[in-house]
């Protein structure tokens, strides 16, 4: 197994996924830079130490939106991002893995965010692939819609 580069936050997400094919985003607000416009991104979250990246993306899938799910259930990596940003006045490098996941009703589930989150994370909703395309709101991952259009699963 490859080591683990500390100053890297790793990340699981997964891709909450319905029927007709659209997938489910959060919209959330960096609480250091309030003018900044808001974003939409996967659930997901930091693998904590211990934890595999299933483990990790299932664990806040039920603090985000309320879904228990058997890590397992997640399946394989259907996508990967390196990416830098800046977040509540802090630089990350992230590395993260996206699993997918058919659900037909996730919804924002406050009660299992931490204190940064419920500052960052106001409302959820689903976005059809041709929405994620069109949109000048700015989605995380940002290749997400090239993600969604070679993934068959649902």
């Amino acid at each position: 197994m490859d080591a683990v580069d500390p100053s890297i936050r790793q990340v699981g997400r997964v891709l909450i996924r319905n029927r007709a094919g659209e997938v489910f985003l959060l919209r959330g607000k960096d609480p250091g830079e309030p003018d900044r416009p808001a974003f939409w991104f996967t659930p997901g979250g930091k693998i904590d130490p211990g934890e595999t990246a299933q483990e990790a993306a299932a664990r806040e899938l039920h603090e985000e939106v309320g879904i228990s799910v058997d890590p397992a259930a997640l399946g394989d990596v259907i996508g990967t991002e390196d990416v830098t940003y800046r977040f509540n006045g802090v630089s990350y490098r992230q590395r993260g893995v996206f699993f997918v996941l058919s659900h037909e009703n996730p919804q924002l589930h406050t009660d299992g965010l931490n204190a940064l989150e419920a500052q960052t994370i106001d409302t959820g909703r689903w976005w059809s692939l041709a929405e994620i395309q069109a949109t000048q709101e700015t989605i995380y991952p940002a290749h997400l819609g090239k993600m969604l259009a070679h993934s068959n699963t649902i």
